[in-house]
């Protein structure tokens, strides 16, 4: 029998342990250690000291070595008891099958490192850490014991104590060592102790040898020493560059292919290096002088290589998961000391290793889907793994300046945290991928001192993160600084500071700051058209960035050619398929979208989607957001049954891009749901927008733009449902969040103070509605000077809320007021003209004039009939409000209200006397 494990698990302890309690059991124990002494060597010296002469010969023939030991055995006294003999420590199962004994009256015990012994030949026991899975608290016990019942520092300080064992992953000579060690200074505390281990590894004195009563007991490092040494050349390359890996997971087909290409070209896709608004641009690595040729090992040397490690347990294959290998700590420990000790060959491995995640990190796109993630996240821990180590080289480095920390070159360290924070963001994690952004930021900063581009790149990419969780006042100085800095580092015109100059005008658009945000578009702009002369994507978008920004503000005039120049420019510079292509396509349809020009919108949305199809064959985010912009085209025609299998399939697409929460899937479920509410299919609506608000609130801790228009569309869900006692308090959470994260005004507060307003008004509470739409549209009128859809909505708000109150007179001043705008606003036919002329003709109506009713519903009909069809909800609505009137008109109607004014003038008459004659008898 056989007790197997990495040195340091506890074998001879254990194999002692057994001899000792069960000593009664057996008429004797011999202990043999192989690693001490040659097996054979050590049992023929053990009987030569018995007194035995041991024979060369028997019956004229040399006996063998073999032949003598088994000699030895039969020469062991006759006994009632079998006799236990311990092999300690054996490093080869070839030299134990020579001395160990067939006669049935011994039993023997074997302790070794090695693994996968053979089954036919001996029965293993393998021996693992202490588990905290499988044996709890164990490890705190054994730390405890060895302490002595009288210490009480593992009770006061539980938290360090597991810590420490952690620290130690629960190897019970570590712990051993440690316990001894801290009994010999009661005076230690144990965060002290848990500190120096980090700080020192294997130079810590308590895992040194210790001195017994009986023996030394070797420290943690003289016990991996010992098989160390039993490794060929090429394993112990093998160890040294294992430990730049992560331990916890080490996929061996990337160790294969980091040791035989070092980072060669591959299937991954290359970087993406496409503008995108947001995240900076970081020139791709260079490659090194003879190629990225590894370490010049074949995949069949490296698999020798590996058995040797595997079998003497200073690798173990991880649990439930093939190709996959972890190493303890302590073990990583000792193969890191014997990387410094490799001197040259350290700086091969480690520019090796180095190259590889650098080059991995590169392929990782801007904006990954879940393949991307998918195809990374097994190099993901080691990037991190590396970048770890970059930030203990800049720590200890101190004031100094540094060149390649961790052997990562100073331009291309940049890299090995944008990777990182990419995986991160692509799945939504941005509290996990802040600290990357954040620590590549104090990277920088201690690699380039000054000016740099790589430390402008940091701060936009910190500044974009904050962005897009709505942490405009924490991005704001970012962007600012950044754009300085590309301004001090590159005078004149240059790529850099003008896609600064579009980050910062990209944050003033998402606060609400037309007016701080168009000087830096057109800067923008004007800078790309000399640095680019002709076309250029950059020319392109920023184009289309400062079309969208004047879309914004209803400057629909302004915004058409841009678009135009942008989707022409895109055409010339890409001849076929694109994805700029397929964005201006969308772009260009949106503008047309937003003014009702619904029939040239729609063939642009067709070829965005059909492109992208054509280009992304599978799921794409692109693909899924042309399925969404089509579907909210036929939404707003009212072509529901078109919309709503676009709309599923883009949900259902995001959730195979993105596993888990992430906006884009949150987008599409609010999307969903809205086309049922439309339809009055609350039902099915609602679950979609708890899931939507419940995702966004995961997705983003505190306050964020997406919750809050989470809780406005579930709040309006309700409202519509008459469900007001559960709209209120999300209407006003969702107020409340937008005002703190815009300060001063903003279309979304405006937004919100229109809706809660509604609600007010729907519950007939006016005066408080009143008040709301007054600073709603006050809001709005300083926001967009001019005209603007969202100036219109306040003003057919309040005009509504006066209808309500039976003030005519003030309702249709606003009413007339906003149908002019529209008017200006919208060339031709648009479905908010049909709006506004379908409200003044109610006001009308409800004021019995008939006369200038009739033709302004006329209108509303015949436009709604052109822009949205005959079928349409709002056409419908249109034709019964126009059939009502006119029913109105009739002889028989009119005679009706005729005679229900003289009898309403009859009453007055009749009780008019009475009435005079109640208030003078109430004077007296």
């Amino acid at each position: 029998m056989a007790i197997s494990g990495m040195g340091g698990i506890g074998k001879t302890e254990l194999a002692t342990q057994y001899a000792r309690r069960y000593q009664a059991n057996y008429d004797g124990v011999a202990w043999f250690n192989d690693r001490a002494n040659n097996l054979a060597a050590g049992i023929l010296e053990s009987f030569i000291g018995l007194g035995l002469e041991i024979p060369q010969e028997l019956g004229g023939r040399l006996l063998t070595l073999k032949e003598q030991i088994a000699w030895c055995w039969l020469q062991y006294a006759e006994s009632l008891l079998p006799i236990l003999i311990i092999f300690d420590d054996v490093t080869d199962l070839a030299n134990l099958r020579e001395v160990i004994p067939t006669d049935n009256r011994f039993r023997v015990l074997v302790t070794t490192r090695l693994r996968n012994l053979e089954p036919n030949f001996i029965q293993d026991i393998p021996l693992d850490v202490l588990s905290p899975e499988k044996e709890p608290d164990k490890a705190l016990e054994l730390l405890k014991g060895l302490l002595g019942n009288t210490d009480r520092r593992v009770d006061n300080q539980p938290v360090f104590a597991n810590a420490i064992c952690k620290s130690l992953e629960y190897l019970p000579l570590g712990i051993e060592l440690v316990g001894a060690y801290l009994r010999q200074d009661p005076d230690l505390f144990l965060d002290v102790m848990l500190e120096q281990l980090q700080q020192r590894k294997l130079a810590e004195a308590a895992l040194q040898n210790r001195e017994t009563l009986t023996s030394t007991q070797l420290g943690v490092k003289a016990a991996f020493a010992l098989t160390w040494s039993e490794l060929d050349p090429l394993a112990q390359q093998l160890g040294r560059f294992l430990s730049l890996f992560s331990p916890q997971s080490i996929l061996w087909d990337l160790v294969v292919w980091v040791a035989t290409s070092g980072g060669e070209e591959e299937d991954d896709p290359s970087p993406n290096l496409s503008p995108t608004r947001g995240e900076a641009l970081i020139p791709p690595c260079p490659g090194r002088e003879g190629g990225l040729g590894g370490l010049g090992l074949s995949a069949e040397e490296l698999n020798e290589a590996k058995k040797q490690l595997y079998k003497r347990n200073l690798l173990q294959l991880v649990q439930d998961s093939q190709g996959y290998y972890q190493i303890h700590t302590l073990v990583r420990w000792f193969l890191q000391e014997q990387l410094t000790d490799a001197w040259e060959m350290k700086a091969v491995l480690e520019n090796t290793f180095a190259w590889a995640m650098i080059n991995k990190a590169q392929s990782l796109p801007p904006l990954p889907t879940s393949k991307d993630i998918e195809r990374i996240k097994d190099v993901v821990p080691h990037i991190e793994d590396l970048g770890n180590r970059v930030i203990d080289d800049i720590n200890q480095a101190g004031e100094e300046q540094i060149n390649s920390p961790a052997s990562v070159p100073n331009d291309e360290v940049i890299w090995v945290f944008v990777g990182v924070a990419r995986f991160y963001n692509g799945q939504g994690l941005y509290q996990l991928a802040e600290p990357w952004n954040q620590e590549c930021l104090k990277v920088c900063q201690a690699v380039f001192p000054g000016d740099h581009p790589n430390m402008a790149t940091s701060l936009n990419n910190l500044a974009e993160l904050y962005r897009s969780q709505g942490r405009y006042r924490e991005a704001e100085p970012l962007f600012i600084d950044a754009l300085a800095m590309t301004k001090r580092l590159f005078v004149g015109d240059n790529f850099d500071v003008a896609l600064n100059l579009n980050n910062l005008a990209g944050l003033y658009y998402s606060q609400g700051r037309y007016g701080e945000a168009e000087p830096l578009y057109i800067d923008a702009l004007a800078m790309t058209k000399r640095l680019f002369v002709g076309d250029h994507p950059n020319v392109a978008t920023s184009l289309n960035n400062l079309a969208e920004l004047y879309r914004s503000q209803g400057r629909y005039g302004e915004a058409e050619p841009l678009f135009i120049d942008a989707l022409a420019m895109t055409k010339r510079l890409f001849v076929g398929d694109h994805p700029d292509v397929a964005s201006s396509l969308n772009n260009l349809a949106g503008l047309y979208r937003s003014q009702g020009r619904y029939g040239e919108a729609e063939p642009l949305y067709i070829d965005a989607l059909a492109m992208t199809k054509r280009l992304f064959v599978g799921d794409h985010p692109d693909v899924a957001s042309s399925l969404n912009n089509l579907a909210e085209l036929y939404r707003s025609q009212g072509r529901y049954g078109e919309a709503e299998p676009l709309y599923i399939d883009a949900l259902a697409m995001t959730k195979r891009l993105f596993v888990g929460d992430h906006p884009d899937v949150a987008s599409s479920l609010n999307n969903l749901a809205g086309l049922y509410r439309s339809q009055d299919r609350y039902g099915e609506a609602e679950p979609l927008y708890i899931d939507a608000l419940a995702m966004t609130k995961r997705l983003f801790v505190g306050d964020h733009p997406d919750v809050a228009s989470s809780l406005n569309n579930l709040a309006g869900l309700y409202r519509s449902q008459g469900r007001y006692g559960e709209a209120e308090p999300l209407y006003s959470e969702a107020l409340a969040m937008r005002k703190r994260l815009f300060v001063g005004d903003h279309p979304d507060v405006a937004t919100s103070l229109n809706n809660l307003a509604a609600l007010y008004k729907s519950q007939g509470r006016y005066g408080e509605a009143k008040s709301l739409y007054l600073e709603a549209l006050a809001m709005r009128k300083r926001l967009f000077v001019g005209d603007h859809p969202d100036m219109v909505i306040s003003l057919n708000n309040l005009a509504a809320l006066y209808k309500s109150q039976g003030r005519y007179g003030e309702a249709k001043s606003l009413y007339l007021e906003a149908l002019a705008m529209r008017k200006r606003l919208f060339v031709g036919d648009h479905p908010d003209m049909v709006i506004s002329l379908n409200n003044l003709a109610l006001l009308y109506e409800s004021q019995s004039r008939y006369g200038e009713a009739e033709p302004l519903y006329l209108e509303a009909l015949q436009m709604c009939q052109r822009v949205l069809g005959v079928n349409h909800p709002t056409t419908v609505v249109i034709r019964g409000n126009l059939a009502f009137l006119q029913r109105q008109l009739t002889p028989v109607a009119i005679w009706r209200r005729q005679l229900g004014r003289i009898l309403q003038l009859l009453l007055r008459i009749f009780f008019l006397p009475f009435y005079w004659l109640w208030r003078s008898l109430n004077r007296h």
